[in-house]
Parts: structure tokens; C-alpha cells; sequence
């Protein structure tokens, strides 16, 4: 299983999604599941307008649903289709009105290219009870580009046991604080700070292998902004 895009990942740690909700196939393409993009839709406070139902011969399985969502004052639409060529379900508009309103989701997220529903086809489906590892996603990385260690999320059971619920406005909190910084030195000394870990000993594995990729990616900005500033005082 390939790397996820720097995209991807940002979706997963922006929006909380775990690694069991999202998965590779055809070897470059990620796919998310529908449940978890409904999930985002109503946690960003997506509004929808009724759907429009444009084709629909039940004889044929042939079914077009247009559906527009609006977030802010971003609005974007999608037609959701359903033909015996794209679609086994027995319920093809059900079907077509989820393809609709996933790419709505994705393209109202600034998301829909870098992943796909699981609804787009039936061959995204997940071929087999394997459930996506963090190691599939974020790769071990005890060391950043300057030696310094950056393990710095436990990896022991947790004290207790949250619910995903409960994880992700913990998670946010924490991704939101990181993000914070604009100095690496300072950053680093508060990854590593105790109080730091144990905010995140009591998230799942999946997620504290998230939030040590939150962490890399944001120190790594940090640092070539860092560099940039000393090259532009040097000149």
C-alpha cells in the first residue's frame, strides 16, 4: 500500500477521520466512506437544498439525483448517477442521491480529486475486513532531517479508554494549539513536553500516529520558513 498525499493526510488530521475510514485502491486512489463524510458534512454545519430527482426509469436502473450543498457562502452542486454499468446495489436511488451529495462534501472541503467516495463505484468497496494500519498511512519516524528525535507520542495502552467521540474535539484542540507555533525551538520543546504527551496517551493508536504526522509536517514548514528568513537576512 502506497503513501497517502500530503493532502490526504491533511483531510484525515483536519477533520478527524481514522484510519479505518479511509483506504487505497487501483494503487493511487484513496476512498473515503460515506458515513464518515456525512459525519464531516454535519460536524462543519453543511446545509443542503432538497434534492432534485432529473432521471428515473426503475425498469431500466437508471436514476440521476442533482444535489446542492452550501458551506458559508460557498455553494457547489453534483448529479449522482445509477446505471447497471456503475451499480449492484438493489437501491439504485439511494445510490445516485449518495454519489450526489459525497462529491458535494468533497468539492465543499477543497478535497474531491485528492479522495473519492466509497459510494463513486462498485470496486472501491474495500475488498477484504483489512483494516488500514497507521504504518500504512504515516511510516515510522523517530528523527526528523536534524537528528532530533520526534517520537515523542506514546505508543503504551492508554489510561483510559475515549470514545472516537470524544476524540475529536480533543484531537482539534491539540492540532489547532500545534499549528500555533511559528518558532521551532519553541515548537519542539512543547512536543516533547510531558504535559503534551499525556494530553494525546489516551487516543487511539491511529490518531497519535496522526498527531505524529501533524507534528513532522508542521515542523518541517517551520524549519524551511526559518531557512528562507536566514538566507533573506544573509543577502
Amino acid at each position: 500500500m502506497g503513501k497517502p498525499s500530503k493532502a490526504v493526510m491533511e483531510f484525515m488530521a483536519r477533520y478527524s477521520v481514522d484510519s479505518d475510514e479511509i483506504w487505497e485502491v487501483h494503487g493511487s486512489t484513496w476512498v473515503v466512506k460515506h458515513k464518515a463524510l456525512e459525519r464531516v458534512a454535519a460536524e462543519v454545519g453543511i446545509v443542503w437544498d432538497r434534492p432534485e430527482l432529473k432521471v428515473c426509469d426503475m425498469a431500466a436502473g437508471l436514476v440521476a439525483v442533482l444535489i446542492s450543498g452550501k458551506l458559508g457562502d460557498h455553494v457547489e452542486y453534483s448529479f449522482g448517477e445509477a446505471s447497471p454499468k456503475n451499480n449492484k446495489n438493489a437501491y439504485p436511488i439511494a445510490m445516485a442521491e449518495k454519489r450526489a451529495k459525497d462529491r458535494v462534501i468533497l468539492k465543499l472541503l477543497a478535497s474531491h480529486g485528492d479522495l473519492y467516495s466509497e459510494e463513486e463505484a462498485d470496486d472501491f468497496k474495500r475488498p477484504n475486513p483489512h483494516v488500514t494500519r497507521p504504518t500504512d498511512i504515516l511510516p515510522p519516524a523517530e528523527y526528523d532531517q536534524h537528528g532530533e528525535i520526534i517520537e515523542n507520542i506514546p505508543h503504551a495502552p492508554p489510561a483510559q479508554k475515549l470514545r472516537v467521540a470524544d476524540q475529536r474535539p480533543l484531537f482539534a484542540a491539540i492540532q489547532k494549539e500545534a499549528h500555533a507555533f511559528s518558532d521551532s525551538a519553541k515548537f519542539l520543546a512543547w512536543m516533547k513536553d510531558e504535559n503534551t504527551i499525556a494530553r494525546v496517551a489516551d487516543f487511539k493508536a491511529d490518531w497519535q500516529e496522526m498527531f505524529r504526522g501533524v507534528c513532522k509536517e508542521h515542523l518541517a514548514e517551520l524549519r524551511k520558513q526559518e531557512a528562507g528568513d536566514d538566507m533573506r537576512m544573509a543577502g
